[in-house]
């Protein structure tokens, strides 16, 4: 199990350092053009193959966190105790993290697809993994609270305000006409936001702690959400404008 979960890991890795810069070729590319469209579609299949090698990592880890994560370590039953304390929420806030990029890398690439038909966006396919995100955040913002981990609480709240805002956008009885370009830019920067977390938060943590020991690290987990919402909302006025995505005007539900 040790040898599928180093495999597997390093895979994760290197498809998510890739992720890492091609995230910033589609947004910056001319929306629509062909370099745009690549690029997305790279981005996306890419997204899908790392939060689905997330979440099985993370599924290895609880099943076993001793034998995973302090394989070459002996370690007394007191400091397995203090391992598992923090390892196994941690784990936990991955795979919740693993799950919530899954969730919103799939709805911003299907609400281009299907447009008004919102019937599509209704099936267990899509909703199951989204409904899942509510328990699984309170449970983990749970976690957070007892361990006293601010990580945890904080993205357990953006992932049950993601899912749902996903659940009104595909429930709502009327739609904007061209609502699903603002669904998808929101939905991609959501991924991008989830993406660098996870980078801060485990790939990238200890080249971080170099720079912001203790409780300062905290300020480097909360970077790609401040700088992701900030752009959302000032964006998001600018591609309503660009696209008309009109207030008088309404679209029945699909």
């Amino acid at each position: 199990m040790l040898l599928i979960h180093t495999s597997l890991l390093y895979l994760h890795i290197a498809l998510g350092s890739v992720a890492l810069l091609l995230f910033w070729l589609p947004a910056f590319a001319r929306k629509g053009s062909k370099l745009h469209i690549n690029a997305g579609h790279g981005f996306y299949y890419l997204m899908l193959v790392i939060a689905a090698s997330g979440m099985i990592l993370c599924g290895i880890g609880l099943h076993d966190p001793i034998g995973i994560y302090a394989a070459d370590k002996v370690l007394t039953e007191a400091q397995q105790q203090r391992l598992l304390v923090w390892r196994i929420p941690l784990s936990q806030f991955l795979l919740l993290l693993s799950l919530l990029t899954w969730v919103m890398v799939r709805h911003a690439v299907t609400v281009l697809r299907v447009k008004e038909n919102r019937a599509v966006l209704r099936g267990i396919a899509f909703q199951g993994p989204n409904l899942i995100l509510i328990p699984g955040a309170i449970y983990v913002c749970w976690q957070g609270i007892n361990i006293g981990m601010p990580l945890l609480i904080i993205f357990a709240i953006v992932s049950i305000i993601s899912s749902l805002s996903i659940c009104a956008y595909v429930y709502k009885q009327q739609i904007k006409p061209r609502q699903w370009i603002i669904e998808h830019f929101s939905s991609m920067i959501g991924s991008g936001i989830a993406l660098y977390t996870a980078f801060f938060a485990a790939g990238g943590r200890r080249i971080v702690s170099q720079w912001l020991p203790g409780e300062w690290q905290l300020v480097s987990w909360l970077v790609a959400p401040i700088i992701g919402v900030t752009a959302m909302i000032l964006l998001t006025g600018y591609y309503k404008r660009k696209y008309k995505v009109q207030h008088n005007k309404t679209l029945q539900q699909g």
